[in-house]
């Protein structure tokens, strides 16, 4: 049997620096799951960050020859898909302030988005979110073994079973899938949170919160002046 990989041999730097790895990404999947209740509710059906759903609503409309429905879901995954590829171009350029960036980049869409619905709300003027959630995702945390913080948590959620199972048999540290479960109960946290905060003020208030707590991680990213070369956070 296997040594618990996670029981020896890391030092307290080593260990400090996946609790500020887990950290970060249990803050970037809340934050998902906050967007994606608020999305969910005020978009009709479609989610701003998990795209198994949209996918499977855009097969629905299509069967239902609901146009305004394919048109909505199809822009909305495009939308993801395009933050994906200019959020990969910006992460693998900006070196060791990858995260604090991205994350600036995503707080600016979300004040576009915010400006938006202010001037006239609707559908497109929450399409810049679902372009921050595609870019989010290349910021996500490797945590030993375990990759947390993306915007969708299925693969997550399948990995702490899977990881759980090896870790019985000795073929996976035996905390190991905890980090895997943090991802996917950060998503919850942030959909209850998202919708609570929805029902009980408004759909800005939800949206500046996103901001604000984007530009915190954010700045608390930054990687110090004397840091040299080292990338913060993983």
């Amino acid at each position: 049997m296997r040594r618990d990989a996670g029981a020896s041999g890391a030092s307290p730097a080593d260990a400090t620096a996946e609790a500020k790895r887990l950290a970060i990404g249990f803050t970037l999947a809340l934050i998902a799951g906050w967007v994606d209740a608020i999305g969910f509710i005020e978009v009709g059906q479609l989610y701003l960050s998990f795209m198994s759903g949209n996918t499977t609503q855009l097969g629905l409309a299509i069967a239902a020859s609901a146009d305004v429905r394919i048109l909505r879901a199809g822009g909305v995954i495009a939308s993801f898909f395009l933050g994906a590829f200019a959020g990969t171009l910006l992460a693998d350029a900006a070196g060791r302030f990858r995260l604090p960036l991205v994350l600036a980049v995503e707080f600016a869409l979300v004040c576009a988005a915010i400006a938006l619905t202010a001037l006239r709300p609707g559908f497109a003027a929450l399409l810049p979110i679902t372009v921050a959630m595609g870019m989010q995702n290349v910021l996500r945390q490797q945590v030993g073994r375990a990759d947390v913080g993306k915007t969708f948590v299925t693969g997550a959620l399948f990995s702490a079973g899977q990881s759980l199972a090896r870790a019985l048999t000795g073929r996976a540290p035996r905390v190991e899938w905890l980090a895997f479960l943090a991802t996917w109960i950060a998503f919850v946290l942030g959909a209850a949170g998202g919708a609570y905060v929805l029902h009980r003020t408004s759909f800005a208030a939800t949206l500046y919160a996103t901001a604000s707590a984007l530009a915190v991680v954010a700045l608390a990213t930054t990687p110090a002046r004397d840091a040299g070369d080292q990338e913060t956070g993983g």
